[in-house]
């Protein structure tokens, strides 16, 4: 049923967005950056609104629907998508937001009201509401007894995802990760070195009010704002270019490549371009980029960021990168950045419907295709050139062993020790990003990072 305009709301627009993705299982930022594009005269903090709803629905999703089967005279999976929603939205308001408990139960009841929900089912919603208000300080838990049946409900993960991670980490490391993994992180900023440097970006930031901004310890052009509220690009240093949005894991990625000026350097996967701008700045906008991705949608954002930032656009291709690299006339790269597509594990934190789209599947599934596409691109490096592997998943299938089936296939191609390049930039913080001398291992709860791996190739035949 479609909502008159004068009728919408910002939690109308939130359970429209959860019925959508629980049908799809498309990319949650997509879907709420296209339905909140369908209502321009939204005002921004109900736009604000619409996404901490959603993004908080889906971050606890298991823990509210552990609620909810428990308050339910009904199973959950009998009760149809809207009203299981619309519960999922009023509990999430009551429990995790300072939105009082009167206005979450009247607007929650509101919209299904406006949906033409009948009498009966406003007042199932309504007992379970006012059920889980009455007790919200002493709710029922799963038993202790069941650990990972324990966690995945607490920390609202599923059980084959816990039952994986708990073969390489212990129950209270475990426990660790996913506790940080529930939060919502602090926006890393990137410096734009070619107009300004980190130092000057600190104090222009606070300028403009950040007094929360402060730098990174494990980029030498990073910064945190902390607790940042409002859109970032709205920012007066956002729009001049002074910055880009990044984590400071996926910094360390593009240093680790060491990109020189002069040189030919392939972004094999550019996405939005988060890494080929990077490149940009680090060679002072005088290397020869080829940015190639499979998403005409992401390039134009990549484009965007270039002239934003006023960097020299790179050499553009949209299609898949085997096929753009047979009909390119470069004979072999300098370096090439590989950042490939993978599971995200180490990212959900940033995005939590990951954890409920994955499978055991697609893991396996993806390591081939990574391995695939590892071996396609390899070639086209010269000899003595550098490739950098990367992923934002913490899983070995995707990482290590993707990295040991390719080097058993190509033995001109060696692993570099990474502490000597680290170094260069940093100081403190090396030995506990590197494991086993050449993998540059970041994680949530050890770095309060997103998880990312790298490692540095160099093609030596």
């Amino acid at each position: 049923m479609e909502l008159k305009k004068s009728a919408v709301n910002a939690r109308a627009i939130a359970l429209r967005i959860l019925l959508i993705w629980e049908r799809k299982k498309t990319p949650l930022d997509e879907i709420i950056g296209e339905t909140l594009n369908k209502y321009p005269l939204l005002e921004e903090r109900d736009k604000a609104l619409v996404t901490n709803l959603v993004n908080g629905v889906v971050r606890h999703l298991g823990y509210l629907d552990y609620l909810i089967n428990r308050f339910s005279r009904i199973s959950i999976s009998r009760i149809d998508s809207e009203v299981r929603n619309a519960l999922r939205l009023g509990i999430f308001q009551l429990l995790f937001t300072r939105i009082p408990d009167r206005v979450a139960l009247a607007e929650t009841l509101k919209v299904l009201l406006q949906r033409g929900r009948a009498k009966w089912v406003r007042g199932f919603v309504n007992a379970i509401l006012h059920r889980v208000s009455a007790i919200k300080n002493s709710l029922p838990e799963p038993p202790k007894s069941s650990p990972m049946l324990y966690l995945a409900v607490k920390y609202s993960f599923p059980e084959w995802l816990l039952h994986k991670w708990s073969k390489r980490w212990s129950l209270e490391e475990l426990e660790k990760l996913l506790q940080i993994m529930q939060e919502i992180p602090a926006l890393h900023l990137r410096t734009n070195i070619t107009k300004i440097s980190r130092e000057r970006l600190l104090e222009y930031l606070r300028e403009e009010g950040l007094i929360i901004a402060e730098t990174c310890p494990y980029s030498p052009v990073g910064i945190v704002l902390k607790n940042f509220k409002g859109k970032i690009s709205e920012l007066k240093a956002f729009k001049e270019g002074l910055f880009s949005v990044q984590d400071c894991a996926s910094q360390l990625v593009t240093f680790l490549l060491q990109p020189q000026p002069g040189e030919v350097i392939l972004d094999a996967c550019a996405g939005v371009g988060g890494k080929t701008t990077h490149i940009a700045e680090l060679t002072g906008n005088k290397a020869i980029i080829y940015a190639i991705d499979q998403y005409a949608s992401r390039l134009n954002l990549l484009r965007e960021n270039f002239q934003r930032l006023n960097l020299t656009l790179p050499q553009i291709y949209v299609g898949n990168v085997l096929e753009i690299l047979t009909q390119l006339k470069v004979q072999a790269f300098d370096r090439i950045l590989l950042d490939v597509p993978c599971s995200g594990t180490g990212i959900i934190r940033r995005h939590p419907d990951i954890k409920w789209v994955r499978s055991v599947r697609d893991v396996r599934e993806l390591s081939q295709k990574q391995l695939d596409l590892l071996k396609g691109i390899a070639p086209y490096l010269k000899i003595g050139g550098t490739l950098v592997y990367a992923t934002c998943s913490l899983e070995s299938e995707e990482n290590e062993e993707v990295i040991s089936h390719f080097l058993a296939q190509n033995p001109n191609f060696r692993l570099v020790e990474l502490k000597a390049i680290l170094s260069n930039f940093l100081s403190e913080q090396v030995e506990t990003l590197i494991e086993n001398r050449y993998y540059l291992k970041t994680y949530p709860h050890r770095h309060n990072l997103d998880g990312f791996f790298a490692v540095r190739l160099e093609r030596t035949a």
